[in-house]
């Protein structure tokens, strides 16, 4: 599984969960072990996902004023 830690303090993991083993159940080990390892986390900051997690860049990127054309 992989770590994220987002700008607000959650810590996510992330990964795929075999199809033949219980995802539930997976996931719910992945959280234990992972608070377990890391005492002072807050626990109800840890959340897990089966699947991939993209994070949204939190960047001032200027707004333009008119469109992107290609000219």
């Amino acid at each position: 599984m992989e770590v994220a830690h987002t700008p607000d303090g959650y810590w996510i993991l992330s990964g795929w969960v075999n199809e033949y083993e219980d995802a539930q159940a997976t996931m719910k080990q992945a959280k234990e072990q992972f608070i377990k390892a890391n005492p002072l986390i807050d626990s109800a900051k840890v959340v897990v996902v089966n699947g991939e997690f993209k994070q949204s860049l939190y960047q001032a990127d200027p707004i333009p004023s008119r469109p992107y054309t290609n000219q």
